[in-house]
């Protein structure tokens, strides 16, 4: 082989790679009904970022407690969650560390399943809670402002079991340590709380806005 078509041999490769590399960078597009499409980062590549361990979860005696400053607390089966009427909703997921992933989320709004316990009017933040004791917070406030969602799928597949099935937290416009996974508790408190990496410096706001 002659040392021009070796050149022009390696000169290949180098653009087939560097095409599959924009390529996977590029993104997937997702067509979502009434919105259009959407580039997101494929399922696969969405990065995992936790501060416990996966937990393992039974899918038939899962329950999502409702609890603390509401007029009928509750224990919602994944069916009866999944029995809400769902949204999906291209939201970005920015991390503190500076990356930010995009996905279509499908899942209930967490308005309606707070309606159904029925907010007290002394409650001022909402508490969640993972099996394992990682937990955040929003206010009232910022459940009005931002209209979260609880999400049981991504990109018109089953949310991964790594991504926080059965439910995951979905804060527009906030930072990615306030999307808890495998969220099994909500509590309503009237106080201010810090979570897990809350009460460890990082801002209690969480404002993303504009990322």
């Amino acid at each position: 082989m002659s040392r021009l078509r070796l050149l022009a041999g390696l000169g290949l490769v180098v653009a087939v790679v560097l095409l599959a590399g924009c390529a996977q960078g590029a993104g997937t597009k997702v067509t979502i009904p009434g919105v259009g499409t959407k580039r997101v980062t494929p399922t696969s590549q969405l990065r995992v970022e936790t501060a416990e361990g996966q937990p393992t979860i039974d899918i038939n005696t899962y329950t999502l407690k409702i609890s603390g400053l509401v007029k009928h607390p509750m224990s919602l089966t994944f069916d009866q969650i999944k029995a809400l009427p769902a949204q999906q909703r291209f939201v970005k997921l920015p991390c503190v560390e500076g990356w930010t992933d995009s996905a279509v989320w499908q899942g209930p709004r967490l308005a309606d399943v707070l309606k159904q316990a029925g907010i007290k009017d002394t409650a001022k933040t909402v508490v969640f809670k993972s099996p394992k004791g990682y937990s955040t917070s929003l206010t009232v406030a910022d459940v009005l402002a931002t209209d979260p969602m609880l999400a049981y799928g991504v990109n018109g597949e089953r949310l991964p079991d790594v991504q926080g099935y059965p439910l995951r937290l979905v804060v527009p416009n906030r930072l990615g340590y306030k999307w808890i996974k495998w969220v099994v508790e909500i509590e309503l408190i009237q106080g201010s709380y810090k979570g897990y990496w809350e009460s460890r410096g990082y801002s209690n706001d969480a404002n993303a806005t504009g990322r």
